[in-house]
């Protein structure tokens, strides 16, 4: 049977047999990878539950001692591991966070160094360095200079419009 690259879907064959066994299962596939949600990261002996999908703890015993890291994925025939791929996405329903694979490990967080938006950088971009008013008594001008630059840089990063 010939796979797919990253995920192993199963791809039908020219003439196959019972084709509808392979699309199905590449189909069970889809539906538990697409928008990924697992029940938990931490359970080392996750619920048999159809539709239910988990990240393998590094404390897992038995049948998935081999497995930690893995998406285990329970469907009508039982349990299936997934190997993740960098750059996935996963919403842990558990803890109510997100996380994302890299670099062979599940990380915290979905890590991104910037946020842009119609081609415009809003976060991430290079800081707007502000110059503190200090005492004395220009403090008016610059405390004006200070607001004026502030402006400035939440207008470049599309916070704030122009009056």
């Amino acid at each position: 049977m010939t796979t797919t690259t990253r995920y192993g879907l199963p791809q039908l064959q020219a003439g196959q047999a019972q084709k509808e066994i392979t699309h199905n299962e590449a189909v069970g596939r889809i539906d538990a990878l697409l928008h990924l949600v697992v029940e938990s990261r931490h359970s080392a002996v996750p619920a048999l539950a159809t539709g239910t999908a988990w990240i393998v703890a590094p404390s897992a015993a038995g049948a998935f001692a081999d497995q930690v890291g893995q998406i285990a994925v329970c469907d009508n025939n039982g349990w299936s591991m997934i190997a993740p791929r960098d750059g996935c996405i996963a919403f842990v329903r558990d803890e109510a966070v997100f996380i994302h694979f890299a670099a062979g490990m599940w990380r915290d967080g979905w890590t991104v160094s910037s946020l842009s938006i119609g081609g415009r950088t809003l976060l991430g971009g290079s800081n707007v360095g502000v110059v503190p008013p200090s005492g004395g008594s220009v403090i008016d001008s610059e405390a004006r200079a200070a607001i004026a630059q502030l402006l400035t840089g939440l207008r470049g990063l599309g916070l704030v419009d122009a009056a």
